[in-house]
């Protein structure tokens, strides 16, 4: 799944703070730790909340096995909305959305911060859910597409290529995992030759599977472009 908040730089201060929240948080979400509010102020670097919290810590802090982690993340989400009521609302949308991640990741929902809800004044407890489901779901088809398109460019260079369909299934596979390679990773990473590497790379670029994505005749990088699509929000 990709992330609705893009991590280039683009957007305006919050958008871009919202992003390295992210980022930072689900690198601790991963290691196990907990949120709390006064974690979500600090990663969204804003002052400590002037409201009470301690209710929300409470269900923040709940053992996953009592509380489903979508379960959980929703509530949450419904709690900080209803709790902050002297603070902008922009900002209480950030940390709601925030929190919906991080539970999510710590949960294990999700294995990173890939679920991202757009901050938005008054949402209800239904509007997360079905922002949830939706994200749920597009992912689900992005994925299914995925595979699809991976199997049949699998088939097809097989069926092109004969013998020398075998590295070329291996690099294809590489560009499957990562999306966008160069012809010296792809060799190190595969354990074959250069030259082996770069013409199993140019045999996908003849059937269209991988694209050369930067113009250069030097450190060219090659994409697979219809996984791209496949995944794209």
């Amino acid at each position: 799944m990709i992330a609705l908040v893009r991590p280039d730089g683009e957007g305006d201060d919050r958008t871009r703070s919202f992003a390295a929240a992210m980022r930072h948080g689900s690198a601790r979400a991963r290691g196990g730790a907990l949120p709390s509010v006064a974690s979500l102020h600090e990663l969204l670097d804003l002052p400590a909340p002037r409201w009470s919290a301690s209710a929300i810590d409470e269900l923040l802090r709940d053992a996953h096995e009592r509380t489903p982690p979508v379960m959980k993340a929703a509530l949450a989400a419904v709690a900080i909305r209803g709790a902050a009521t002297e603070t902008d609302e922009a900002e209480v949308a950030c940390l709601a959305a925030l929190a919906v991640t991080l539970v999510l990741c710590v949960g294990g929902a999700t294995t990173d911060a890939w679920i991202t809800l757009a901050p938005a004044p008054h949402e209800t407890s239904r509007d997360i859910f079905s922002s949830l489901a939706r994200e749920a779901r597009a992912a689900e088809r992005g994925l299914a597409d995925a595979q699809e398109l991976f199997d049949a460019d699998e088939q097809r260079v097989r069926e092109s290529l004969g013998r020398a369909a075998y590295s070329a299934l291996d690099v294809l596979r590489l560009l499957r995992e990562q999306i966008v390679i160069t012809v010296p990773e792809a060799a190190r990473s595969l354990d074959q030759t250069p030259p082996t590497a770069g013409a199993a790379v140019a045999r996908l670029v003849e059937l269209g599977i991988a694209r050369e994505v930067t113009g250069k005749a030097r450190s060219r990088a090659f994409a697979y472009e219809g996984m791209v699509r496949a995944l794209a929000p």
